[in-house]
């Protein structure tokens, strides 16, 4: 499933980087990310995988 990181999601992949987060993430750009394999949940919190550091690098 190749599909295009919009700049909401791009914005949270970013967001999730930084290791102070303020905001919940919107529950639709959520599911959009899991479903990518972009992020994980991991004890109550999401990280970025491997997957999801790759596309920052590239995008960001």
């Amino acid at each position: 499933m190749d599909e295009t990181v919009g700049f909401d999601e791009l914005r949270w992949l970013q967001e999730l980087a930084r290791k102070a987060r303020k905001k919940e993430i919107p529950a639709t750009i959520e599911a959009r990310l899991l479903m990518r394999g972009l992020i994980e949940r991991n004890a109550g919190s999401f990280t970025l995988t491997a997957r999801g550091r790759i596309a920052l690098a590239k995008l960001g």
